[in-house]
């Protein structure tokens, strides 16, 4: 038996697409998405499109991600559609938009799901961990942390994505594996990341596997889409995230936020002063 896990597609239909061709020719017997399919990219309804007749027609099993969430969550009456706290979602609006304000593709997708291999040997894959959508597992995690968000009963692999850190530990005989993103990897690889797991030997053999993509075309799927000039100066950010493979939305939140919210400075402002900083702002502009 061979499951392939992946997700973390966050709109980037060429590493989704060549991510597809190579499950293609490995043939696994289960593909499980783990989510976050949708937003933080320019090409959400292609992805989605796409994931939907995997779904439908090869009985991939979709989760649901937090992403998926944030686009939930612009359908609800009180959702901000101006001032300071709606230019800092403007992207997911934008996402919103794109998919024409229809979540129901969501509202099946399971927040957990757990595989049964031979021997009963358990395969638990969340799309963070069992504790929710945004409690992820990270190589720098003490064993009791990741026994905790890999859950009851032990399973012999836990799987999940949500960080964009490939990673691979074992804990009392059960195997933690974070499968990476396929689209937008934050461990300075901009490669996708996905995991293979194949019975062998009795027992579950975990490979995570990365891949070249085109990532000028997805570059050029930003300018085209309008993401870039359309969803907000954190489109820029994330833009910084597709070049580097390094987180840089977790970091504004924490140190630009709450003055982006006060008006202290506008959200424009706050992302050049933060790809400033680290000397990325002149590279990301030629872009723009």
């Amino acid at each position: 038996m061979k499951i392939a896990i992946l997700g973390d597609v966050h709109g980037n239909l060429p590493a989704f697409q060549n991510a597809i061709a190579h499950l293609e020719h490995w043939r696994p017997d289960q593909v499980v998405l783990t989510g976050d399919i949708v937003n933080r990219g320019p090409c959400s309804p292609e992805c989605l499109a796409l994931a939907k007749m995997k779904i439908d027609q090869e009985g991939w099993l979709p989760l649901i991600g937090n992403h998926e969430e944030y686009v939930i969550d612009q359908a609800l009456p009180d959702a901000p559609r101006e001032g300071p706290v709606f230019e800092a979602f403007r992207s997911t609006y934008w996402t919103y938009e794109q998919l024409k304000r229809d979540t129901r593709d969501f509202e099946d997708w399971l927040p957990q799901v757990e595989l049964e291999g031979q021997n009963g040997r358990l395969v638990r894959v969340a799309h963070a961990s069992v504790l929710g959508t945004q409690a992820g597992i990270f190589p720098h995690m003490t064993d009791r942390v990741l026994v905790k968000r890999g859950g009851r009963p032990r399973p012999s692999v836990f799987a999940a994505g949500h960080t964009h850190v490939s990673f691979q530990r074992t804990v009392e005989g059960v195997q933690y594996v974070n499968v990476g993103a396929v689209g937008v990897p934050f461990d300075g690889d901009t490669r996708s990341g996905l995991a293979q797991l194949t019975w062998q030997e009795g027992r579950w053999q975990v490979e995570i596997v990365r891949l070249e993509y085109d990532q000028g075309q997805t570059i050029r799927d930003c300018q085209r889409s309008g993401f870039l000039t359309d969803a907000g100066p954190l489109s820029w950010l994330i833009l910084a995230e597709l070049l580097f493979a390094e987180s840089q939305l977790f970091a504004w939140h924490r140190d630009h936020f709450d003055a982006v919210c006060a008006g202290e400075r506008s959200v424009a402002a706050s992302v050049r002063m933060q790809l400033e900083s680290q000397g990325k702002w002149e590279r990301v502009r030629a872009y723009l």
